[in-house]
C-alpha cells in the first residue's frame, strides 16, 4: 500500500506541476518534437484514479475483517 499511496503523490505531483505552467515534450536526441503535456496530464490523472480505487478496495476488505 505505500507503494500506491507514493504513486499517487507523485502523479498529484505531476498534476499539480502541469496545472502550474509546466509542459512535458517527446523528443529524440535531446530535441523536443512533440508538446506531450496533455497526454502526461491525462495519465497521471488515470493514475490518481486507479490507485484510489485500488485504495478504496483495500479499506474495504480490511473493514470487512474485523
Amino acid at each position: 500500500m505505500t507503494h500506491l499511496r507514493l504513486q499517487r503523490t507523485r502523479a498529484r505531483d505531476m498534476i499539480w506541476l502541469i496545472e502550474k505552467g509546466a509542459t512535458f515534450h517527446d523528443g529524440r536526441d535531446g530535441v523536443a518534437t512533440h508538446d506531450a503535456t496533455e497526454r502526461w496530464l491525462t495519465e497521471q490523472r488515470e493514475v490518481v484514479a486507479k490507485v484510489d480505487r485500488l485504495i478504496e478496495l483495500y479499506d474495504g476488505i480490511n473493514r470487512a475483517d474485523r
